[in-house]
């Protein structure tokens, strides 16, 4: 039996062999048709990595449960497999299979793919007259920030309502009539 020689692990978990390593990267590509049919691409991205191991291990029930508990984690790690070094990996779905001829080893296969972590950043929006990046009050002549819809700018009645943060529509208040002692709702209709 051949075997492929790489780190041995799929995260922090050793495993005996990996037998077989499947590759995937691919890109995104966008098609918009037009009007004679064509389809025009104006876009292209990079799609996740995804990486599929077959493995066995001579320790089946530990190895297994290690790698459900791994999975579960969610905790991105890095794979270095016989061709690539993949980074961010997550195990997107894991296939043990156990028969008699093989009820003490583990045979399994793991899918794996890359996970695109991004950081977000934070900016305040509220304008500072001794903020050096600020360019004026929000709706002002100098701002790049539109300014906080208010009642008193608004058009209509509907828009000032909307402005006003207090009552949105199905928000509005009721009063729950009190009912007459020994009254139906008919006799009140016709009464």
């Amino acid at each position: 039996m051949m075997m492929i020689l790489f780190s041995g692990l799929i995260g922090p978990i050793p495993v005996s062999v990996v037998m077989r390593e499947e590759h995937d990267a691919s890109l995104g590509i966008t098609e918009n048709p037009i009007e004679t049919g064509a389809k025009v691409t104006d876009h292209a991205y990079v799609e996740p990595k995804k990486l599929t191991l077959e493995f066995a291990d001579g320790n089946a029930a530990a190895t297994y449960n290690a790698l459900v508990r791994f999975q579960e984690a969610r905790v991105p790690f890095v794979c270095v497999s016989g061709l690539f070094i993949y980074r961010n990996m997550l195990i997107k779905s894991l296939h043990a299979s156990r028969d008699a001829r093989t009820s003490k080893i583990l045979d399994g296969r793991v899918e794996l793919q890359e996970v695109i972590i991004v950081s977000t950043a934070y900016t305040s929006t509220e304008a500072t007259a001794n903020d050096p990046q600020s360019t004026g009050a929000p709706g002002g002549a100098q701002s790049t920030q539109s300014a906080r819809p208010t009642p008193e700018r608004a058009g209509d009645p509907v828009t000032a309502d909307r402005a006003s943060g207090t009552v949105m529509r199905g928000d509005a208040g009721t009063t729950t009539p009190t009912p007459a002692e020994n009254r139906s709702v008919l006799s009140g209709m016709f009464a």
